[in-house]
């Protein structure tokens, strides 16, 4: 799953998880995933939610932001982290130097890694297919498919203006966590040319790819019809929704209406930002996703 992020990546991605056909890493597994079997499961788990309830305490405005928690699937930024070759530490620290070194990097050994991760958790508990995400997957897809050649992608899209705003507070919000001197103009500037980038960089990457292996959905359809957004995926990609499986995802459905995100509000003013900057960094991608139109800012 990629797309920019606060797109509904996430609970896509949860939604998707909820398949017992699905497989994805969960937090608690990711932070401590050895031994790679069922041993010591619940105290494993009791650590990571011990851990997920010292963050809430840490930057109590999060959870209204994005949904953490032990069993929660976990995003593949966590599981690239290890190699220092993740966008994690950019999202939680402003160290420009690092950031300028991360962008120069070839990314295909934190891929590597990243499948033998998996690989170690498959151990534990298999599935039909493994169902991953992060927004930086655009960043660096010709390393993803030279380790996932036969990679499926669905990408998801709202209007790059409402999407700044989001992750420029998320990330904000985030560093506040590790640091009392946080900048959200330079917050915002920095998603602002970091997602641009990435996105004339990923449209021609995914052109190449033959039209069956990516899947378009609306952030606004994701929002309102969540079954009707994933049934399309299964039908585009010919998999088998069951009844199980969609039992599930309404359940998943229910819970999180609430928890809806009511307590975060965010505008480009904030961040010292406007629409008419977004609109032409991405101007590539508005124009041939129809994000141009007033009424879609």
């Amino acid at each position: 799953i990629v797309g920019l992020p606060r797109s509904g990546t996430s609970l896509l991605h949860r939604l998707l998880s909820a398949d017992p056909e699905h497989r994805c890493p969960l937090m608690w597994e990711v932070r401590s995933p050895s031994p790679p079997t069922g041993a010591d499961e619940k105290g494993r788990i009791q650590r990571a939610m011990q851990s997920c309830n010292f963050f809430n305490w840490l930057v109590p405005t999060f959870r209204y932001v994005h949904a953490i928690g032990a069993e929660v699937p976990q995003e593949c930024v966590s599981l690239m982290t290890p190699t220092f070759l993740s966008d994690q530490f950019d999202a939680m620290y402003y160290v420009p130097s690092y950031r300028a070194w991360f962008f120069r990097q070839d990314l295909r050994p934190a891929y590597q890694y990243h499948r033998r991760f998996l690989q170690h958790l498959q151990f534990r508990r298999t599935a039909a297919r493994w169902i991953l995400k992060a927004p930086t997957h655009m960043f660096a897809m010709p390393a993803l498919l030279s380790v996932y050649p036969d990679a499926l992608f669905v990408q998801t899209h709202r209007t790059p203006v409402a999407a700044m705003a989001s992750v420029s507070s998320l990330v904000t919000i985030l560093r506040s966590a590790f640091s009392d001197a946080v900048d959200s103009s330079i917050v915002c500037r920095e998603a602002i040319d970091y997602w641009s980038e990435t996105m004339k960089k990923f449209l021609p990457e995914r052109d190449r790819l033959p039209t069956n292996r990516i899947c378009d959905i609306q952030y606004d359809e994701i929002r309102r019809e969540p079954i009707r957004a994933v049934s399309r995926i299964y039908e585009y990609f010919g998999w088998s929704l069951s009844h199980e499986a969609e039992r599930r995802m309404r359940v998943l459905v229910g819970s999180q209406a609430q928890r809806q995100s009511a307590n975060h509000r965010y505008d480009l003013s904030q961040f010292g930002s406007s629409s008419g900057e977004v609109l032409s960094m991405f101007d590539t991608y508005c124009q041939r996703f129809g994000f141009t139109r007033p009424g879609n800012v």
